[in-house]
């Protein structure tokens, strides 16, 4: 799966002074990161936030990945990335521990 696929089966809007990262507009907040997908083929890792009233779900694809923010009240904010996006905004996270930016390009390959 694609970042172009979920771009062209939602209304996305894109995040404000940012390159390559779009949100799920807010009536779409009562999907599931699984409903999003729509695929059992995707895997989708649960990280503890920063703040304890939310959880973070990470789904990598092809070129990029989503990054959802679960609620207490079980709303989503869903965010769409391109590859350098994900991998900053995960850094920023604290979900990987080096900055995609100090790593080598050959090292960027295998992750």
């Amino acid at each position: 799966m694609k970042v172009s696929d979920l771009l062209e089966r939602y209304q996305w809007e894109k995040i404000p002074d940012s390159q390559g990262r779009f949100t799920l507009n807010q009536s779409k907040s009562l999907l599931s990161v699984e409903e999003l997908i729509g695929s059992k083929d995707v895997e989708i890792k649960q990280h503890p936030s920063a703040h304890p009233q939310e959880t973070i779900h990470i789904v990598e694809l092809e070129d990029g990945g989503l990054i959802s923010y679960q609620r207490q009240d079980a709303t989503f904010i869903h965010t769409l990335n391109s590859e350098n996006m994900f991998k900053r905004k995960q850094w920023e996270l604290g979900i990987i521990s080096f900055s995609p930016r100090q790593m080598p390009p050959e090292a960027s390959d295998s992750l």
